[in-house]
């Protein structure tokens, strides 16, 4: 059925149907009333934009006109397949994201992130002709409203004041900065780039499924974080090209773009973040099965794949490289070389809210790579299976690793799915019998290859929580007449490890990002031998509300040697005193 044919009614005579009478198009109608109701809330939402945009208060009503017009033709065109309806439901849905997203970067004198701080200053600094690998980012923390609280802390007590990605994160926001835009260029560059991630998922899903792309650009949680510091944002676009067909790399001039495209948009993608770099092996693998599948030369095709993503990375960073090779390696390595304290919503979250009492960083750190071992055996061994999924099932390793930001589990998301509906189905496994062997025997090592790493995760996972290297406990706490200031925690602090240790101590009071390290009040690094215990009081750096009466709260301590994270196990607030209670 073509994009602008009427619906077949239950009867087949061509009528306009109804929902009773069998309407073809009743899932579709439905999905696009949930896009045009996005819309509406989207007039909402930018009506409140007024005091950052003037013109908000002409834009809101005719994006609400828009909704509410929307709603109604869902239902009475023809077909909700026809180009000018669906095109109109994405601009509708677009304007409704760029002037309420834009009016607040407009008003926005700060960024909501380092990583974007970082990249405007590295964007400056290249302007200017230094290599921004070379110097410190600390004059980030003008561009942070409160620094302390979007600062990545390393174990040792300090925090990031490099360029911690490759060069391509700054590279695309230097132009518009040499141009004369200053004012949030990350933000802005951001905001546009998941804009034209939207329109590549218009273009590249089925007609019959477009709705569903343009409602998930119009998901609040990608809009107002990739609006407000997710520089994700800048490698979605060619990460969505990088996997969009990915299976036809190599083929005929039939395959299209397609042919090609691929690693050219995969090495940009690495060029901008690490988070794509673990995309490559996947694809190699399956670059290779499908050539074998289809008697090419697989790995000369695979190897070719790779070289060009490897080509296209190494053009954009080697200048940098060239410019201060250590620097570059440092910078780009951070994430996997520096002891990051952990941070997100994965498994080590159970450390971080005080469930368990601590957690070995290296060993959730091999756990992780176990998932990613699993994942990259099945998709060698159960490609069938795995052709269309690898890029969902991907986020496992970032959820049992030490840092599983919600941009690790999430941002990949719009790229996977597109890689999940753009494939062809995947080749037929070749037959047994034609190797001279049993089902059972090639099926079971293929069970075994999977399910070792799967289990040796498990099992490494569970002993990361065994046996935290401090024991901490809360003695009093110091707070000011009214109990709605945290001026010092006191706290005993036994080390249960045979190894001399330097603690580095956090108070977490809410579920945010880590708010920088409390010191001790004497102001020396606290030095513990074996097996020895003390009593501290530690004190913040700035200002720090206590929690609020009847929630929870903690003591973390970080160490370099055993590195591994400590805590009180969770604390109960009432009146100013806590109160120890078993998770």
């Amino acid at each position: 059925m073509g994009p602008t044919e009427g619906p077949l009614t239950a009867g087949g005579d061509g009528s306009r149907p109804t929902a009773g009478s069998g309407d073809a198009f009743l899932v579709e109608r439905c999905g696009w009333s949930l896009v045009w109701l996005a819309v509406l809330v989207g007039g909402f939402d930018l009506w409140g934009s007024w005091p950052g945009w003037s013109l908000a208060g002409v834009a809101a009503p005719l994006v609400v006109l828009a909704g509410i017009a929307g709603l109604a033709a869902t239902w009475w065109v023809r077909s909700p397949r026809t180009p000018v309806f669906q095109l109109l439901g994405l601009v509708s849905v677009m304007v409704g994201i760029l002037g309420r997203e834009g009016a607040g970067i407009h008003v926005r004198q700060f960024y909501a992130t380092d990583s974007a701080a970082f990249n405007q200053v590295a964007a400056r600094l290249l302007a200017h002709g230094i290599n921004p690998y070379a110097s410190s980012l600390a004059s980030a923390d003008r561009l942070l409203q409160h620094p302390s609280a979007y600062w990545t802390y390393t174990v040792g007590g300090g925090h990031v004041t490099h360029v911690s990605y490759p060069a391509g994160s700054f590279l695309l926001d230097a132009p518009l900065y040499a141009l004369g835009l200053h004012h949030m260029t990350v933000d802005w560059l951001d905001l546009v780039a998941w804009l034209v991630t939207g329109a590549l998922l218009f273009a590249f899903v089925p007609v019959a499924v477009r709705w569903f792309s343009v409602l998930l650009l119009a998901v609040p949680v990608f809009g107002a974080v990739f609006g407000s510091g997710g520089t994700d944002a800048m490698f979605l676009p060619f990460l969505v090209l990088a996997v969009w067909r990915w299976d036809r790399f190599g083929l005929a001039k039939g395959a299209g773009m397609a042919r090609w495209l691929g690693p050219v948009a995969l090495g940009v993608a690495c060029s901008i973040k690490q988070t794509p770099w673990f995309c490559i092996p996947f694809l190699v693998i399956g670059i290779f099965l499908e050539a074998r599948a289809s008697g090419r030369r697989a790995w000369r095709l695979a190897s070719a794949y790779l070289a060009v993503v490897v080509g296209v990375f190494a053009v954009v960073n080697v200048p940098f490289v060239v410019w201060g090779p250590r620097a570059w390696i440092e910078g780009t390595l951070l994430p996997f070389t520096h002891p990051l304290v952990a941070d997100g919503q994965g498994l080590v979250t159970l450390a971080l809210h005080g469930v368990a009492h601590g957690v070995s960083l290296p060993l959730l750190t091999v756990a992780g790579g176990l998932v990613l071992v699993a994942l990259l055996a099945a998709m060698a061994l159960w490609y069938p299976q795995m052709k269309r999924i690898w890029m969902l099932l991907l986020p496992l390793t970032f959820f049992v690793a030490t840092r599983s930001l919600s941009s690790y589990l999430l941002d990949l998301a719009p790229a996977a799915i597109v890689a999940a509906w753009s494939v062809a189905s995947a080749p037929e496994p070749t037959r047994v019998a034609e190797h001279g062997g049993r089902a059972g025997n090639v099926r079971m090592p293929a069970i075994l290859a999977t399910a070792v790493p799967a289990l040796a995760a498990v099992v490494v996972a569970v002993l990361a929580f065994a046996s935290p290297p401090l024991d901490l406990a809360v003695g009093s706490v110091n707070t000011s007449k009214t109990a709605t200031v945290l001026n010092a925690v006191t706290l005993t602090v036994k080390n249960t490890s045979d190894q001399t240790v330097t603690p580095h101590f956090m108070v977490t009071i809410n579920s945010a990002h880590p708010d920088g390290f409390w010191h001790a009040l004497h102001r020396r690094p606290l030095v513990l031998g074996p097996h020895a215990s003390t009593t501290v009081t530690i004190v913040p750096d700035g200002f720090t509300w206590a929690p609020t009466h009847g929630t929870h709260w903690l003591v973390v301590a970080y160490t370099s040697s055993p590195e591994a994270l400590s805590t009180t196990g969770q604390l109960f607030w009432t009146l100013g005193k806590p109160k120890a209670q078993s998770p």
